[in-house]
């Protein structure tokens, strides 16, 4: 079957000023499907989540159906859905989350293959915490982070590893599941920055062997906003800065 790439240019309002659009990290363009469905859904009437009147369902649907499509796109459990305005603000949290439990003595990896929304946010809190920073580092020559760049690091007292599923620079990609094992062989968990992957290679959190995984769908055509995913049953066991109000049940 043949592509039809005017047919397909034509959902993308922003390629009628003649413009080329390279530049990925900054953000894909909007389709008119996607754009659509936001209008929809804010005109819709809209208000809080509820099962009361029309615009408390409304909103109540557009998260369960937001979350059902992010979790097909993870291949997860939608209950293991969080959503945030960027992957750097979800890094944020869930880094200020975790580290509740650190202290001088546990330490943090971090890759210098990785943005620094995936770093930042770890360096930030280790230095809160006392916990000490380790650097996983990457072959120069050929962009490559290697397995045994990883074993070099990682030990009984490491917390957590917060690592790249493909560099948004090089377009290396670290082998997750061999580095997975790693990691959870001395009870640490592994953050994965799937910002640059999400849109080029099919997502299987399990088989990867990821414990945290986030993207931001504005890399893909959405909207400017970010999910991550996870096991319910680890999200559980978290307990973030929250209002009173809000719940303690998973997401």
């Amino acid at each position: 079957m043949a592509f039809n790439v005017e047919q397909v240019r034509a959902q993308f309002p922003s390629l009628k000023t003649g413009m080329a659009h390279f530049d990925g990290p900054g953000g894909t363009q909007t389709p008119i499907s996607v754009g659509q469905a936001i209008f929809d859904t804010i005109t819709g009437p809209l208000s809080n989540r509820g099962n009361g009147s029309q615009s408390e369902k409304n909103a109540e649907n557009s998260v369960i159906e937001a979350r059902q499509a992010a979790a097909d796109l993870l291949n997860i459990d939608p209950r293991g859905i969080v959503f945030g305005r960027s992957m750097t603000q979800i890094t944020f949290d869930f880094a200020r989350t975790l580290s509740q439990s650190w202290k001088p003595g546990d330490e943090v990896v971090v890759s210098r293959l990785d943005h620094d929304g995936n770093v930042r946010p770890w360096v930030r809190y280790a230095e809160k915490t006392g916990a000490t920073l380790r650097w996983i580092d990457f072959d120069p020559n050929t962009g490559h982070l290697d397995v045994s760049d990883v074993e070099a690091v990682v030990n009984e007292r490491t917390k957590v590893v917060a690592l790249t599923a493909a560099s948004n620079v090089l377009g290396s990609k670290p082998d997750l599941p061999a580095i997975s094992k790693i990691v959870h062989s001395v009870g640490a968990y592994l953050y994965v920055d799937g910002v640059a992957n999400t849109a080029h290679n099919v997502v299987d959190m399990e088989s990867m062997g990821a414990d945290f995984y986030g993207c931001s769908p504005y890399k893909f055509f959405g909207p400017h906003i970010a999910f991550l995913g996870a096991k319910p049953e680890l999200l559980e066991t978290l307990h973030p800065d929250k209002l009173r109000p809000s719940t303690e049940v998973v997401p």
